[in-house]
């Protein structure tokens, strides 16, 4: 019997072959697709890890942007709509679905949920065709430090929608307090305004009473002359004092709005300011502004009182880290300048916006208003403005021109309107930040 020399080229392989000792192929068949089976194994929980980190960033940033829609009815439906815009379609051919966006009672904490069912490339030979994974997501909304005054119009075309700017008003300040009755870094104060402001009486020493006397003047004052009437100048001497404001032959309260509330962390004072407000008067919007601008302006500090944060009395200095300012000025209507109105610029005819002629005085109005707008803003105060209930063409583009930018005007033209603004501001004004 001669033996067959082994030649060099002969494989391992080819050996297993010609085996006569064992079922060799069998096992290396076997020890193939197992190999094949660890290898698409592999792959396919790569994949999926790769689709739920991706999920999750989707479920993050819609539960940033739901976070700040407060004015909704349907978080889950808002939730889906945002992590649909945030997960690719058919990414890894994965499919979204029940997604869910949970509030705590008072909106400060929701928490998302999601899955995404992915089709196997691999394993699906072994009978496994899909893999589900899930994602959740934890949004805290907080409020930083925020000095913030609410100048709202009290004029007579409101008296019907009151109890509406109220409501709004309140939803607001609910939202921005959330479950704390006295806040430790939120100061609220309000500004009701018509074609006057009422400073209180009890501010008596920062009036020069030339029209009646402190024994029968009810808190309002008129616009100071020389362009006073559009500065924070505060009325540190005489030259920077207002004068009384007293209505001829009415007893001097007439149109005379709701006394000023300044600044405070406690949310039924400033929920009880909002309550008692009424509608009267005719309209100067720019005297609401720059009132506004003066609660929260450094100038005026030790004038409202001695609410203080972090040992600093309010208003604090600009740009204090941690602390922001901001203003809503709301008004339903255009200025208006009537000849038979007494306002805080006097009479029509006495000439004290430089004219005698309707028309001109309300444009003067105008151009006033915008001049506080922009020293407001100089100074890095966010403004918010509404227009409600649809006033003229050019006073929503003064309003718009007025806001720091134009998504911070809104154009409320009914009551559902104006709340859903004002929650849209509260939740533009909280911080949110991912928590879990």
């Amino acid at each position: 019997m001669t033996t067959r020399p082994r030649r060099p080229h002969d494989s391992l392989l080819s050996r297993f072959r010609r085996s006569d000792r064992g079922a060799v192929a069998p096992l290396l068949g076997f020890m193939m697709l197992a190999l094949i089976g660890c290898v698409g194994l592999g792959i396919d929980v790569g994949r999926s890890v790769l689709v739920k980190a991706r999920l999750a960033d989707a479920l993050d940033a819609a539960g940033l942007a739901v976070g700040a829609r407060l004015a909704t009815t349907d978080f889950n439906a808002d939730a889906l709509k945002f992590v649909s815009a945030n997960f690719k379609a058919n990414y890894s051919g994965a499919t979204v679905t029940n997604v869910t966006a949970t509030p705590n009672a008072s909106k400060s904490v929701i928490t998302l949920t999601a899955t995404a069912t992915m089709p196997t490339a691999f394993i699906k030979l072994f009978g496994t065709k899909s893999v589900t994974v899930k994602a959740s997501s934890e949004i805290t909304r907080k409020t930083t430090g925020l000095e913030l005054v609410l100048a709202l119009d009290n004029t007579g075309s409101m008296s019907g929608s009151m109890t509406s700017l109220k409501n709004a008003a309140n939803s607001l300040i609910d939202i921005l307090f959330g479950s704390d009755t006295t806040a430790t870094n939120l100061f609220i104060g309000l500004v009701p305004f018509s074609h006057t402001v009422n400073i209180g009486t009890s501010r008596s020493s920062w009036v020069n009473f030339v029209n009646s006397s402190k024994s029968n003047w009810k808190g309002c004052v008129m616009a100071r002359s020389g362009g006073l009437d559009q500065t924070d100048d505060p009325p540190s001497s005489n030259t920077y004092k207002f004068t009384d404001y007293y209505y001829p032959n009415n007893g001097g309260s007439l149109y005379c709005p709701k006394e000023i509330t300044p600044m405070t962390n406690v949310k039924a004072t400033i929920k009880t300011a909002v309550g008692k407000m009424t509608a009267d008067g005719n309209t100067h919007i720019n005297l609401g502004a720059v009132w506004g601008w003066r609660m929260i302006s450094p100038s005026w500090r030790n004038y409202w009182g001695t609410l203080a944060w972090n040992g600093t009395i309010l208003p604090l200095n600009y740009e204090t880290k941690n602390m922001n300012k901001a203003m809503v000025l709301m008004t339903d209507g255009d200025n208006t300048m009537s000849s038979s109105i007494y306002t805080a610029y006097g009479y029509l005819s006495e000439g004290n916006l430089g004219t005698r002629n309707a028309g001109s005085a309300e444009t003067e109005l105008d151009t006033r208003l915008t001049t506080v707008c922009g020293k407001i803003k100089a100074k890095g105060i966010v403004l918010y403005t509404i227009a409600f209930n649809n006033p003229a063409k050019a006073t929503k583009s003064l309003l718009q021109s007025c806001a720091t930018t134009t998504a911070y005007y809104f154009d409320a033209g009914d009551s559902t309107s104006l709340t859903a603004a004002f929650q849209t501001i509260a939740g533009s004004l909280s911080n949110l930040r991912v928590s879990k």
